[in-house]
């Protein structure tokens, strides 16, 4: 089985390792390392990330749509009171549970012939 090791111990050593070996370059390796460096940092940086223009444009897209649903006019005309057509009943009567409307046609043709309530 594999022993615990010491973690500590262990990284210490490592870092130990590195230091020496980073220490004991070339003259001709740290000189590349250092134009490298160099060469890195004379870079001019991009304000510009890569993703920011797919961001604006995308937010270009989200504007131009909320506008255009915005200017959309809704004003069909809605009739007051629609009547009934024969394969709407179907629909109202889906239920069986709570309308019985088939059982009470005559009631509610009779209903509708009856003059309105002044009261409400």
């Amino acid at each position: 089985m594999n022993e615990p090791r010491n973690d500590e111990a262990w990284i210490a050593r490592a870092a130990a390792l590195l230091d020496e070996s980073a220490e004991n370059l070339d003259a001709a390796t740290l000189s590349r390392l250092n134009q490298a460096r160099h060469a890195a940092i004379a870079q001019p940086q991009s304000a510009l990330r890569p993703w920011a223009f797919g961001a604006g444009l995308a937010g270009v897209a989200v504007a131009v749509l909320g506008v255009a649903v915005g200017l959309h006019r809704f004003d069909a005309p809605v009739p007051a009171s629609v009547p009934l057509q024969a394969g709407d009943i179907d629909v109202v009567t889906s239920d069986d549970d709570t309308l019985d409307l088939y059982e009470n046609l005559d009631f509610y043709a009779w209903l509708e012939t009856q003059p309105g309530d002044s009261n409400g």
